[in-house]
């Protein structure tokens, strides 16, 4: 929509804003959710959108530290938000303060915050995936392709998922998914 607006707002405001911003009309809580900015920052976005009674969108914005990162919760503003909170803490590690901190969709031997880039996805790396098997001789070759959310090998290096995490630079730098860039061999008469 083009009558969107998104807010920046410090960690420390929180709360605050969002307080101000249901007082303005945008009274109806719509959804919160986080995104890994790794690559570009060191840190995790929360977002959060209300909207007002005519349906008009607001969004929220504000970043915390990517590991160890706290957020006042939002469910004393609206008890909604509780559930969403819980849903982005454990997926990316972000401690909701004053907030319900159990686990919402993870049991207790899942992996701490799985939806951090640096978290590699192990069973898309063990899947072949379209273009990593070479085609018949003769035959047109195909764009070799990375499955999202998988480190692409020639950038990242071949890597067991259980030797920790990587350099967030280097992920970021191979997480972008579709198309491997190699160089074509002229020398080969093709």
């Amino acid at each position: 929509m083009s009558d969107e607006v998104t807010r920046s707002v410090e960690a420390a405001a929180w709360v605050a804003a969002v307080s101000a911003a249901r007082d303005e009309g945008f009274d109806r809580f719509d959804w919160l959710d986080a995104t890994d900015d790794i690559g570009r920052t060191d840190t995790v976005s929360v977002v959060c959108q209300l909207r007002a009674r005519d349906g008009a969108p607001v969004r929220l914005r504000t970043r915390v530290p990517r590991r160890g990162g706290v957020l006042a919760s939002l469910a004393g503003v609206f008890p909604g938000a509780a559930w969403c909170e819980r849903e982005a803490g454990e997926g990316y590690a972000v401690d909701f303060g004053g907030g319900d901190g159990r686990r919402l969709l993870l049991g207790p031997d899942a992996p701490e915050a799985p939806l951090l880039k640096d978290h590699p996805l192990a069973a898309r790396a063990a899947v072949p995936w379209p273009g990593a098997d070479e085609p018949e001789e003769g035959a047109r070759a195909r764009r070799r392709m990375v499955p999202p959310g998988v480190p692409d090998p020639a950038i990242w290096g071949e890597r067991d998922p259980s030797d920790g995490q990587a350099d967030p630079e280097d992920v970021a730098t191979s997480t972008s998914g579709g198309r491997v860039r190699r160089s074509r061999d002229r020398g080969a008469g093709r």
